[in-house]
């Protein structure tokens, strides 16, 4: 019994680190593995993946957990540790070891098939294993059964706490905000003249990648601990304790790249600045991807499309590229709202339409009220309802993401999540320290730094997401926070009343 809490920490520090090298296999794959390789890869990263299920649902490890829970000698810390790692132990033991074996390699050949599903823009070679997947999911929901609607099961596997009962009338009201608004801004004035005059133009991607360089280094990554590369799909993953790893793609607008670094930047700050003492334990991360989602919001929006934030990066991008043009056509291009077919490329205004939308279709999916086979044709009809375009192709459409191809249904909600923190964040922040904008302008960025780490890195999973925006804020989850933002900012760049 003496044993049990060397015995529990074991078993983290080795998840933790199997965990890792399974981030590192899933790294090469999204760079630079060779295509032929796929089948071994699968192989590896399913039996890495029965091996941590294996360990989790160890009878031992769950004798021991139980024994814990009978002494009443435990401190507050190793209490939490106690119901964190019970939580996973139990729902983990809910699952046959055979149905992860299954998700595992199906996900991992299914990213291969969404690969080249978008080579052909045909749907249809991605068809029978996303209709598989959704299958897998909803044993998942029916093996996991939290209360509540289905979906419930894979929401709390990304944001604990958070449910389809609490998170519908949130998106409701925000889809309602957001069309209203969008509808405002199309029907301005400006709207109907803007266009782009400075950023409409090729180039160079080695002056675009100098620049994001600059940018990483100035949100507070290193050289010893980060690097960046290209990948198809922007992304951040963990590799280890001092070891994160980003990257960008370069295209003919930097924007693009610029942004999508600002973003992941903000993900791998968050990584690198939670709490060292907890690193190997259930404390050791982020408590939700709907907190770490807002940190990747706040560096990629309140920051990096903010006025002060171009009054630093707009002399540069001036002198880099030979940009012909003043502030404020520079500010207003970068803020430019102009609906877009791919979420990843869309502007604020319209970003959360993107994210409402796939909320939708996976609880139709999970519900049997939508067929797989029928996805293209919903979405094109739910893009056409609230941005009013349609896609030209399954590439522009249901193909864009590669999340639904890695089993993750249950995660879009959080990138919306993460959207609205981050406003309540930027909002606190600067009531707080009013002159941060000053700095901001200057490209310093070290009070924020701190201020996030202190406020939000350094709390590990010690609390859940919204108890940390509540604790920070004054209120949890405030949808209000984030309307008010867009509104106030939106009115002005267009010049309409609020």
């Amino acid at each position: 019994m003496n044993q049990d809490l060397p015995f529990i920490n074991q078993y983290q520090k080795e998840t933790a680190l199997l965990g890792y090298v399974l981030a590192g296999l899933g790294w090469d794959q999204l760079t630079y593995m060779p295509e032929k390789a796929l089948d071994s890869r699968s192989e590896q990263i399913s039996y890495l993946s029965h091996l941590i299920h294996k360990k989790t649902i160890d009878d031992s490890l769950y004798a021991a957990l139980q024994r814990l829970k009978k002494r009443n000698d435990l401190t507050s810390k190793q209490l939490l540790i106690l119901k964190k790692v019970l939580r996973d132990v139990e729902k983990s033991r809910k699952l046959p070891e055979e149905f992860v074996k299954k998700l595992s390699k199906t996900t991992s050949l299914a990213y291969q098939a969404w690969q080249k599903a978008r080579d052909t823009k045909d749907f249809k070679v991605f068809q029978p294993y996303l209709q598989e997947i959704v299958e897998l999911k909803k044993q998942e929901c029916a093996y996991i059964k939290k209360p509540g609607h289905p979906y419930n099961s894979l929401l709390d596997s990304f944001e604990e706490g958070m449910t389809v009962e609490k998170l519908k009338p949130v998106f409701e009201k925000l889809k309602k905000e957001l069309i209203v608004l969008l509808r405002k801004i199309q029907q301005s004035e400006v709207y109907r003249k803007q266009k782009k005059t400075l950023l409409g133009k090729k180039l160079p991607l080695d002056k675009q990648k100098e620049l994001c360089y600059d940018l990483i280094k100035r949100v507070g990554l290193t050289d010893d601990a980060s690097r960046l590369d290209l990948s198809t799909h922007p992304f951040t993953q963990t590799l280890g304790v001092h070891d994160v790893r980003i990257t960008t793609n370069f295209r003919d607008d930097p924007l693009f790249s610029f942004d999508s670094t600002l973003h992941e930047a903000g993900h791998a700050l968050y990584e690198l600045q939670l709490p060292e003492e907890d690193a190997y334990t259930v404390l050791g991360i982020a408590p939700s991807l709907g907190i770490h989602e807002s940190q990747s919001r706040f560096w990629e929006n309140m920051i990096g499309k903010s006025r002060c934030f171009w009054n630093y990066y707009f002399p540069k991008f001036k002198k880099t590229y030979g940009l012909k043009g003043n502030f404020e056509q520079m500010y207003r291009e970068i803020n430019f709202v102009h609906p877009h077919f791919i979420r990843i490329e869309s502007d604020e205004v319209t970003y959360c339409l993107h994210i409402i939308l796939r909320f939708e279709l996976e609880l139709g999916l999970l519900e049997g009220s939508l067929k797989v086979h029928d996805l293209p044709k919903v979405w094109n009809a739910k893009m056409k309802e609230y941005l009013g375009i349609t896609p030209k192709n399954d590439v522009e459409g249901v193909l864009q993401d590669m999340h639904w191809s890695q089993g993750a249904i249950g995660y879009f909600p959080t990138y919306a999540l993460g959207t609205i923190y981050a406003a309540q964040l930027y909002e606190q922040l600067v009531k707080e320290h009013p002159s941060v904008e000053r700095e901001i302008a200057r490209g310093d960025y070290t009070f924020i730094q701190n201020w996030l780490k202190s406020n939000v890195h350094r709390v590990g999973s010690k609390m859940l997401a919204d108890e940390i925006i509540q604790k920070i804020c004054g209120t949890g989850l405030n949808v209000d926070s984030y309307i008010h933002y867009l509104n106030q900012k939106y009115s002005q760049l267009y010049n309409f009343k609020n």
